[in-house]
């Protein structure tokens, strides 16, 4: 299948499925051009995942990048291709299936951003497959345990990264949003197959517990400036 370039993801998909005192996001990644395979161990069960891959010139060339949005903000990008670089950077997602109808499944697994030095974003997944005419295969659902390597700084492949502090204003572990589409054709999981384009996007927010010491974080600067 031919390499996708980046699609416009109904992420709000996704972040519905946060209530809307999660609303600060704090980081976010998104991949393109992953490598998608599937392991099917019968008509109604199986695995999905993706990897980052640089198959060349024709084939998928996977990029992306992971990004902080809260104060200390940056993008570390991963450029087309980052996968054949002498780096550590790569990304992985694994979703099991689970068939609840001719076009739906309910799925559950984990996902691994690494940078270029090793640092890690990782994290439990749970959610819903549906099939998408004329798209494909869609996954939406929601991350839990996430965690993100301490006193690090989170760092791209690409020269034009803006590096990030991975101490976050919020105490791990994470909650939050992703969604994955895969490249299909309009089966769905009904057989195993491989080398699928896949794109995925989330995003990382404070868990229930930290969200109040966020806000109150907020509050506590927001007095000290007017004072």
């Amino acid at each position: 299948m031919r390499p996708m370039k980046t699609l416009a993801i109904v992420a709000a998909a996704a972040a519905g499925t946060m209530t809307a005192a999660q609303a600060a996001t704090l980081v976010t990644f998104g991949y393109n051009n992953l490598e998608g395979k599937y392991t099917a161990v019968n008509g109604n069960l199986g695995t999905y995942s993706a990897k980052a891959v640089d198959q060349g010139v024709g084939g998928l060339q996977t990029d992306g990048s992971v990004a902080r949005l809260v104060p200390g903000a940056g993008v570390s990008k991963f450029a087309a291709g980052f996968k054949s670089l002498p780096s550590l950077a790569n990304f992985t997602i694994s979703i099991s299936f689970i068939r609840t109808s001719a076009t739906a499944g309910n799925g559950a697994g984990s996902f691994t951003a690494t940078d270029a030095i090793g640092n890690t974003v990782s994290g439990s997944i749970a959610g819903v497959w549906s099939l998408q005419p004329t798209i494909g295969i869609a996954f939406n659902g929601v991350l839990s345990n996430v965690n993100i390597t301490s006193n690090a700084t989170f760092t791209g492949t690409d020269v034009s990264s803006t590096n990030w502090n991975t101490n976050l204003p919020a105490a791990a572990p994470y909650t939050g949003a992703v969604t994955q589409l895969v490249f299909n054709s309009t089966n769905m999981f009904n057989s195993s197959f491989d080398n699928i384009a896949t794109q995925v996007s989330g995003q990382i927010v404070p868990s229930a517990g930290s969200m109040a010491l966020f806000g109150l974080g907020g509050l506590v600067a927001a007095r000290r400036r007017r004072a």
